[in-house]
């Protein structure tokens, strides 16, 4: 299962006026901030008042003496017009939760033998689960691309784990194997650990941090049938 909090400060990257974070947290937080607004926009200034020139008349003495018509000076509106602070997006929706959550692939733990398991026999042990996961999110209309890698943790009985890049295979195979020491209803789990990066436009950086899936299964171990001769 995976939410998404507000995130904490971190760094970010920037293209143009779009500045873009993600980073995932020890509880399966995916966390998306996304900043729009030019870099150093949060205060407002205002234009330097101009000097007002004026234009003067030729006196003629029989003439009431004139004054000074001042001349008014259009402002740039670019100059005068106070600059927007930028739009801060922090993502704690169940919108992108929901979009991650329907992405992100689920799977199963499938054991050969499927049934009849025998004790002290290898079984061979394979998921569902790709290596790879890849999706596109929306963020104050900002798509951003979310590639993961998957890291493989069989936890078996006994504390025995395994930890492999490789989801493995069916047999022959194969890859992942494992014998068990007694007989009955033998528990299996599999920690799916994701990593990866974040794209959109030209910029992109590493997620901070994981997220983590977790399934089990059971195996039925039979024992073995022995046969002694003299």
């Amino acid at each position: 299962m995976m939410a998404i909090l507000a995130p904490s400060a971190h760094a970010e990257d920037c293209e143009g006026d779009t500045c873009v974070a993600v980073s995932a947290d020890d509880e399966n937080h995916l966390v998306i901030t996304v900043k729009k607004g030019k870099p150093g926009s949060e205060s407002t200034t205002s234009p330097r008042p101009r000097p007002t020139p004026s234009r003067k008349k030729v006196w003629i003495p029989w003439l009431p003496k004139p004054t000074a018509t001042p001349i008014r000076i259009a402002s740039n509106p670019r100059t005068s017009r106070p600059r927007s602070k930028p739009r801060i997006k922090r993502i704690s929706g169940r919108s992108l939760a929901d979009q991650v959550k329907r992405a992100l692939p689920n799977g199963l733990i499938i054991a050969q033998p499927m049934s009849g398991a025998l004790l002290r026999e290898p079984v061979n042990f394979f998921t569902t689960i790709p290596p790879l996961f890849r999706t596109v999110v929306l963020v104050l209309g900002v798509p951003i691309t979310i590639e993961m890698q998957a890291e493989y943790r069989w936890h078996f009985p006994s504390d025995d784990m395994e930890v492999t890049r490789n989801p493995g295979a069916p047999y022959p195979l194969g890859g992942i194997r494992h014998s068990f020491e007694e007989v009955g209803p033998q528990q299996v789990r599999l920690e799916v650990i994701w990593r990866g990066n974040w794209r959109t436009g030209s910029i992109s950086g590493p997620i901070k941090g994981s997220i983590r899936q977790s399934i089990e299964r059971e195996v039925f171990i039979h024992p073995a049938n022995s046969l002694y001769t003299k």
